[in-house]
C-alpha cells in the first residue's frame, strides 16, 4: 500500500514538474503551437498521426490535435482520450493549480469533435 502511494505521489510531482515548466513556456511564448504541442506530447498524448499544418499567423484550432486523435478513431476511442486527458489536467484530479486554461481547451476540443460527429 505505501508502495502504491509513494508510486502515486511521484506521478504527482513529476506531473506537477511538467505543468509548471509549460505554464513558464505559455507565459513566455503565449500560445506558440509548438509549446502547446510539446506539453501535449510530454502528457503522452500521439500527436503524430494527425495532420500537419502549416503555421499560421493565426493558428487554427484543431480539436484532434489537442486530444491527441486520429480524425479515423471511434467515438468510444475519442471519448476515452478525452476523459484520460481531463483527468490529467483538471486542477481538482491533477492536484496542480492552474490548469484551468487546459481543462478548457481539453473539454472545447471535444466538444467541437461531438458537434462536429454529431454526436
Amino acid at each position: 500500500m505505501e508502495e502504491r502511494f509513494n508510486r502515486i505521489k511521484r506521478m504527482q510531482q513529476n506531473l506537477a514538474y511538467e505543468l509548471q515548466a509549460f505554464m513558464a513556456d505559455l507565459f513566455t511564448s503565449a500560445a506558440d503551437p509548438a509549446v502547446i504541442i510539446g506539453f501535449a506530447q510530454r502528457l503522452g498524448m500521439d500527436i503524430s498521426a494527425t495532420e500537419r499544418v502549416v503555421a499560421s499567423p493565426q493558428p487554427a484550432f484543431d480539436p484532434y490535435r489537442i486530444l491527441g486523435c486520429d480524425r479515423s478513431m471511434p467515438q468510444e476511442q475519442v471519448r476515452r482520450r478525452y476523459l484520460d486527458l481531463l483527468r490529467k489536467v483538471h486542477p481538482d484530479t491533477a492536484g496542480i493549480k492552474g490548469t484551468e486554461y487546459l481543462t478548457q481547451l481539453v473539454t472545447e476540443a471535444f466538444k467541437k469533435v461531438s458537434k462536429e460527429r454529431g454526436w
